[in-house]
């Protein structure tokens, strides 16, 4: 990929990327009010709500950091597009990235408590997780290279 085109691929993936962000961070909203079975939507946690101010500010403020999940999760898959770069440096540096976007949207979110040991427990969740859907890309992208070589 030029280098144009590398930039047209990251805005383009930026952009549904947000949208996707948002649309996941709010499921998961949902899901987690479900869950409380008491028939309130819990739309943040209680430290974003005392740092924001107000509620609606807390909405918008989450609203921005779950979208700017997606963006980055999306964009920065054109990583795996730089061929000059071994499989292990694209890994690494997708991981990097990220990790600290999420762990920046999660602390300022108030997903996990703001200690040492519920930091160290997110990062291992977080690097499982990540683990598992490196392995299933992975192992997607091996079959569908397999198959394209066997029509060969």
């Amino acid at each position: 990929m030029t280098k144009k085109e590398i930039k047209k691929a990251i805005a383009k993936r930026a952009v549904l990327g947000f949208i996707y962000g948002v649309f996941i961070g709010q499921t998961i909203l949902i899901i987690e009010s479900l869950f409380m079975r008491d028939g309130n939507f819990y739309a943040v946690s209680a430290s974003l709500l005392e740092l924001a101010g107000t509620k609606i500010a807390a909405v918008i403020i989450q609203y921005f950091l779950t979208g700017i999940i997606g963006l980055t999760f999306a964009s920065t898959t054109v990583i795996f597009e730089m061929d000059e770069w071994s499989l292990l440096r694209q890994s690494i540096t997708h991981f990097i990235i990220t990790s600290i976007v999420m762990y920046i949207a999660g602390f300022l979110c108030g997903w996990f408590p703001h200690t040492v040991g519920s930091t160290l427990v997110w990062f291992g969740v977080f690097v499982v997780v990540y683990l598992i859907f490196w392995v299933c890309f992975s192992l997607y992208y091996k079959n569908k290279v397999k198959k394209i070589n066997d029509a060969l």
